[in-house]
Order: C-alpha cells, then structure tokens, then sequence
C-alpha cells in the first residue's frame, strides 16, 4: 500500500512539472513577458485601432519592449477615443519621456499590429506608471486603399486624356498635329537649315561683313583700343581732369547754375508781376500799343527818308 501512495505521489509530482513546464512554453511563445519580469503599465487613446489585440508587441524604438494588456472604451461616453492600455518593462521606462509618441504600427506590411513608442530626449521628463503616452495617428489600411483607388481614377483620366490627344494628332487637329504631319513645316526647317549652313560657311570662308567682324584681327584690335579709351575717358572725368571732369566734380559751376537759375526766376517774376519796363511792355496793353505805334512812325519815316532823302539831308559848299 506504501509503494503505490509513493508511486501516486511521484507520477503526480511529474505531471506538475510537465503542465508547469507546458504553461511556460505557452507563455513565452505567446510572446507574454517573462514571469519576473517587472513590469509597469502606460496607456494611450487612440481614434481607431483596428487590427490591434490583447498581447500584440509593444515595441520602443523598434525594440519590443512589453506588450497591450488591453482594450477598450473610455468611461466617459462623450470621449470617442479608444484606450489601450500597454504593459512596459519597467526598465524600459526611463527611455520613454514626454516627447515621446505612440502610434500603430504592423510586422510587415499586411502583418498583426503593433505598437509602437518613440524614444524620449535626454532632457524630457520621463513618463510615470499609469499615466497616458501622446499619440500619433497612422493611415489605416482602408485610407491606403480608398486613396490609392483615386490615384488609379486619376490615372485612368489621364490615360483617356492622352488617348484622345494622339487621336486629334493622328486626325491632322490641332497645332501639334500640323507640327508633326504637315510636310511643309520639314521643308522650311530643312531649308532654315541649309540657310545657316550657307551663312556658316561664309564666315568660314571670310566672306561678307559679319565674317570681317568675326575674323579680322584689326576690327577687334580697334574695338578694343576704342574700348581702352573710353575707360580712360571715363576714370579721367573721374579723377576732375579736363572739361567733363571738372563739370562731374566741381561745384562751383552747379553754385553758378544755381543762382543763375535763381535770379532768372526773379526776373521772371518781376515782369508778370508788371515791374520794369518789360514787365509794362509784357502786361502793360496801353503801352504796348505806345511801343507799336513808335515803331510804326519809325518806320514810315524811314521810308520817306528813303523815298526823298533832299527833304531831310541838304548839302551846301558855301
């Protein structure tokens, strides 16, 4: 009777460390953390986590670091946002700051989901227990498929489009299907062509006056002592020497100018005003008519003189 108790207490002890050892396995190959692994929890709200389930990867950096403990909706229902909430290894805790942001994330690129957290900055305060990560939003994968349906909509569009442009072409429409199926456009081209052919040769050969322009070394040695003397010219005004040189820099002849210009305006202004004999002979009419009636006489009796100059200049010897 003893030996079968024994033999019921050994079966039974090594059935335990079977199911013991069966659970560990499932455990970690669950990809749960370790048993004494200490772990601390953070959490995140996010506005859709499709895809995402209890015990996908936490990863930091790209580093799994923990794993979602869990899912589900906030306490207030006027808050649409989904918490998560993510079971870190507390020694991972120190890389992950204020700064720090989470987002969803996937093995692969139709892989399960994850999530995953950036690294804080040195100088950030580093993130508590319990307390909610900042989060970004990522581009689900019906977004990627609705966009990329438009993009495939507008492509569609401008194959059409390209399509119906080289039906004109081909149909002789428009400018670009003159351009490309009216022979004339070649045969001016192809003569243009044969123009500058002729022209270059020409110059080639020294012929006509572009060629001497181009060719002969006395036109350019002329060119450029005409251009040497103008420089000259130039830094000769410059510096004050000659005639142009002291009108550039002297004042005096602006000082001139000036109180010529000034005076001039004061006579100016003298004679509409009336004063002085221009000034009367300008506005004055009575005056005027004076000064026109004087001439007149002068004038006639310049005629008489002429006509019988015995009536005005008698000569006598004795």
């Amino acid at each position: 009777m003893k030996e079968n108790t024994s033999k019921g207490i050994r079966v039974g002890f090594l059935a335990a460390i079977g199911f013991i050892i069966i659970f560990l396995a499932f455990f970690l190959v669950g990809g749960e953390e370790g048993i004494f692994t200490r772990t601390c929890e953070l959490k995140a709200r996010f506005q859709n986590v499709e895809g995402l389930v209890v015990g996908a990867p936490v990863r930091l950096g790209g580093v799994k670091v923990g794993s979602v403990s869990g899912i589900g909706f906030s306490e207030d229902r006027a808050d649409k946002t989904i918490e998560v909430t993510m079971s870190i290894n507390r020694e991972s805790l120190k890389r992950i700051g204020k700064d720090s942001e989470a987002r969803l994330g996937s093995k692969g690129l139709l892989g399960d989901r994850t999530v995953d957290i950036t690294l804080g900055s040195p100088e950030s305060e580093k993130c508590q227990p319990g307390e909610f990560i900042p989060t970004l939003e990522a581009y689900q994968i019906d977004d990627l498929i609705s966009e990329s349906g438009d993009v495939m909509t507008d492509v569609k569009l401008t194959a059409s489009d390209v399509r119906e442009i080289a039906w004109k072409i081909n149909r002789g429409e428009g400018t670009i299907a003159q351009f490309i199926n009216d022979p004339r456009m070649y045969t001016n081209l192809d003569s243009l062509l044969v123009l500058w052919t002729n022209i270059t040769y020409k110059i080639r050969a020294g012929e006509g006056t572009l060629s001497e322009f181009i060719n002969d070394p006395v036109l350019y040695d002329q060119f450029t002592r005409l251009t040497t003397e103008a420089a000259d010219f130039i830094r000769a005004a410059n510096e004050g020497r000659g005639v142009l040189g002291k009108l550039a820099n002297e004042n005096d002849l602006y000082n001139h100018t000036d109180s010529l210009l000034v005076n001039l305006n004061a006579t100016l202004e003298k004679i509409n005003s009336g004063e002085g004999t221009l000034g009367q002979i300008a506005t004055n009419a009575e005056m005027y008519q004076k000064l026109l009636s004087t001439i007149e006489s002068l004038d006639s009796l310049l005629v008489d003189i002429k006509a019988h100059p015995k009536r005005y200049v008698k000569l006598s010897l004795f």
